[in-house]
């Protein structure tokens, strides 16, 4: 991954794309979060591939149509150059990777680590199986146009044992990460780590996995070789992944040598920090190998600013650059003299100490990308080099036939299908299936992207209000006057397997730009670059399928969620126990798939805001917040009509007098209570004034709504009208003094703005939100008893009678067209309102 960032951090003009296998989806997250600061998040694409079976040969059918439909993917891409960071994987795990199978004209550039395998056959390649794949690798290697190698060394080596052409091969070197580094210890650090790994006196450190390569034996032999006085003052401390029989024949080893028992320390299990650690504490640190690519742990550790010696083969010499330091790993005598010098001469110590610093500055891995760079651009331009084509005499007029035309997309995907043609069928239904699902998948070309929008609650029941109505509106707005160049597409929840499939049946039914008639709901079909909007509400549904949504953004799908609210997590006892208890998962699980979640007020965004401060929400990448304002437009949201027969004596009543008006579902939050105890103490002092209240009953009600129904000025100064149009509500804004909003919380309040549209007074309770939508343009009251409310509506009335009173007129509000073009300048145009950062709450 640090030469892939090296080579994004310095690509200049040229465009960096990083495409990803899909049968690792646990890595994608954590690469799309270390390239964030570096590419656009629709630069790293995920293909697909069918399922594969581990442990498979060279020629497997599987692995063999794998290989094409991947190099199928990135000729999708329309790629100048393909570097493939690691060849040789795919034995034991889902990697696949090829060169020039299907496409020979792609330029393939492969960075290669070593051939220590295929110049040691007896002691790597004695499984049968694992012998074809690595040669089968290695024929693919000579296939590369351009070989990275990460020393020279390395280099010449396959162009001595493979015969590939040095012109072809770069030594682009390697280096290590920033962490490693200098690092003052107090003498209490000190301590503590020289304890927790048993080490009591000034120690030699040498790393390595226990395999005769590393030569951790020869090490031992030689160490044991130093003088008595030497050996007495130092210990020799070995980092290696050893199991128990490797550890127990480690020792078993020193002690023959005439080691004692505290002289050879062994740590298996290192964290990278503790690494660094020892690398710093150590006196000298010894690479013995016999054969390496590069020689990383000998830059680590200088890099560390230890004292470095090591051997005088292979990669090596060209990592330490020192003669004096090197000694021959086979010579168990020249290692010990070397040892010796380093632990009994200071100024050579020192001297190697002063050089390690200097040296390791020397590899970096800017310089690294910036050489692979440069080999890209020498094979591109190579490629792209005019030849010149001698011309024959020119001949008669001809008539040339074009018989067929095929764009280079077909001829991608027709070249693709001949060479799985070749390869024979597949060996069953569910191989021939996840190939043609793999290869649909990866198809990018003249594919207009596509806007999801979820209808699920919406297709299911239309309530005709509350989010059912932003729903309706909205999606109308967008298939009415879609994002240009975008597809929109209703989308709903299938609840049997968690996963969305396409709602065209739905579509056909509000005939806006329907689907076509023989369009069923299929299984959304995303790709990369494509929209999900989250409009509907199905906080019971969406947590259950987070691993639906995971794999989708996964594969480049961004996913956007609407909030309306956070009142359930707020206020848990003003809602039922199913909503209550639904909501804190949904919002955990919209805030840990989502790319941006969007409310629609800055009111609840904010409040949004808090809510992810505050839980433990688990992802890598910062989470866009935003916020829209909702339409008031009522004829843009297919208005609802109907008239009851006793519509015109009840208007003729609200008429009569002063009429306060209520609009809103009865529930506890929305201070219908609090507003009709109010209204007894005006009424008992003499305050004629009727109060309206329209809406249905709600949930935890029941003796409320009797109190309504039953109460004494039922039908004369207060009325309950239930099963409203819109229509009958315009009317009855018509007949009305001014509009009272006493809801304890809300996401936005389009009553509102919908009394403001009729030029209704408006006498609202106090909260954020109100103060965003209604501005100056409201009469704000606080508090929550009877007294203070009666108080407020006293005073309303007294400026309103002499025309001091706040008026509406002038407030701003939206038509719902506008409501969605609000949307898109979030989604589409990124104008974010806060971007969350896990690191800001210590994630």
């Amino acid at each position: 991954m640090a030469l892939a960032r090296a080579i994004t951090r310095n690509a200049r003009e040229h465009e960096v794309w990083i495409a990803l296998n899909d049968l690792f989806p646990d890595s994608v997250d954590t690469i799309r979060y270390a390239f964030s600061d570096l590419l656009p998040a629709d630069r790293i694409v995920v293909f697909s591939l069918p399922k594969l079976t581990l442990f498979r040969g060279i020629d497997d059918w599987r692995t063999r149509a794998a290989e094409m439909i991947r190099e199928y993917a990135l000729a999708e891409l329309q790629p100048d150059v393909v570097h493939i960071s690691s060849l040789f994987e795919g034995y034991v795990d889902n990697s696949v990777t090829s060169i020039k199978t299907v496409y020979p004209e792609i330029l393939t550039a492969v960075t290669l680590y070593d051939l220590i395998p295929y110049l040691n056959p007896d002691k790597y390649l004695t499984d049968a199986g694992f012998r074809r794949h690595y040669l089968g690798k290695i024929e693919a290697l000579k296939r590369a146009d351009i070989l990275l190698g990460i020393s020279a060394y390395c280099g010449q080596e396959a162009a001595q044992e493979l015969n590939i052409p040095c012109e072809r091969i770069t030594n682009i070197s390697s280096a290590v990460s920033d962490a490693f580094k200098t690092i003052k210890f107090s003498e209490g650090e000190r301590l503590e780590i020289l304890e927790r790994f048993g080490i009591s006196r000034p120690f030699v450190m040498t790393t390595g996995i226990v395999e005769p390569r590393k030569n951790l034996e020869g090490l031992i032999v030689a160490y044991s070789r130093l003088p008595q006085n030497l050996r007495q003052q130092y210990q020799l401390l070995m980092v290696c992944q050893a199991t128990e029989s490797n550890s127990l024949r480690l020792r078993r080893l020193a002690s023959s040598c005439g080691m004692a028992l505290d002289e050879l320390i062994l740590a298996p299990y290192v964290t990278d920090r503790d690494l660094i650690a020892l690398y710093n504490l150590c006196h000298l640190f010894v690479f013995p190998s016999l054969h390496e690519g590069f020689g990383l742990p000998a830059l680590e550790a200088m890099a560390c600013g230890a004292a470095v010696v090591g051997s005088a083969t292979t990669s090596i010499p060209e990592v330490i650059c020192r003669q004096d330091s090197l000694f021959d790993p086979l010579d168990t005598a020249q290692m010990a003299a070397v040892m010796q010098r380093a632990l009994a001469d200071d100024s050579f110590w020192r001297s190697l100490r002063g050089d390690a610093i200097e040296r390791a500055r020397k590899f970096s891995w800017d310089a690294t990308g910036q050489r692979a760079l440069s080999a890209f651009e020498r094979a591109y331009e190579t490629r792209c080099a005019a030849k010149e084509v001698p011309l024959g005499e020119l001949r008669a007029p001809r008539i040339m036939i074009e018989s067929k035309r095929e764009s280079a997309a077909d001829i991608r995907y027709n070249h693709l299908i001949k060479s799985l043609r070749s390869i024979g069928l597949a060996s069953g239904e569910t191989d021939l299936m996840s190939t043609a699902n793999a290869i649909a998948a990866n198809q990018r070309s003249g594919r207009v992207p596509q806007l999801f929008i979820d209808v699920s609650v919406l297709c299911e029941h239309d309530a005709k209000s509350g989010i059912q109505r932003v729903t309706r509106s909205i999606l109308l707005q967008l298939l009415e006057s879609p994002p240009a160049g975008w597809h929109v597409r209703p989308a709903r929840l299938d609840r049997s397997v968690m996963a969305y499939r396409y709602a065209n049946e739905f579509w056909r039914t509000i005939g806006v730009g329907s689907a076509a008639a023989d369009d069923s709901d299929e299984w959304l079909d995303s790709q990369q670059g494509d929209i999900f909007l989250g409009l509907d509400l199905v906080a019971d549904c969406v947590p259950l399928a987070e691993q639906w949504f995971a794999n989708q953004r996964r594969r480049g799908l961004k996913i956007y969620f609407v909030v309306y609210d956070l009142l359930p997590v707020k206020h848990p006892d003003w809602f039922p126990e199913v909503i209550a208890s639904c909501f804190p998962p949904w919002l955990k699980t919209i805030s840990k798939v989502s790319d941006g979640l969007i409310g629609i007020s800055r009111a609840v965004t904010d409040d949004l805001r808090v809510w992810i401060d505050t839980n433990a929400i688990e992802r890598l990448q910062h989470l866009n917040l935003g916020f829209f304002h909702l339409g008031a437009d009522i004829e843009s949201s297919q208005p609802s009509k109907g008239m009851p027969l006793d519509a015109e004596s009840t208007l003729q009543k609200l008429r009569s007098k002063p009429t306060v008006l209520m609009v809103g579902t009865v529930e506890p939050r929305k201070g219908h209570i609090q507003a009709v105890a109010a209204f007894e103490r005006l009424w008992a002092s003499g305050v004629e004034v009727n109060l309206a209240i329209v809406g249905k009953a709600g949930w935890r009600v029941d003796s409320f709504a009797k109190v309504l129904e039953q109460h004494p000025e039922s039908g004369r100064r207060l009325f309950w009208l239930q099963g409203v149009s819109d229509e009958y509500l315009d009317h009855v804004y018509g007949a009305v003094s001014c509009l009272l909003t006493a809801s304890n919380g809300e996401g936005f309040g389009l009553p509102l703005i919908e009394a403001a549209q009729k030029g209704l007074p408006i006498i609202t309770r106090d909260l954020p939100v109100f103060r965003e939508v209604a501005a100056d343009h409201a009469f704000y009251f606080e508090g929550d008893s009877a007294a203070v409310l009666a108080n407020a509506l006293r005073e309303w009335l007294e400026l309103n009678a002499i025309g001091r009173a706040p008026v509406s007129s002038g407030m701003h509000w939206l038509t719902w067209a506008e409501s969605a073009e609000q949307i898109k300048n979030v989604v589409l145009a990124g104008n974010w309102y806060q971007k969350w950062a896990p690191l800001e709450v210590g994630a």
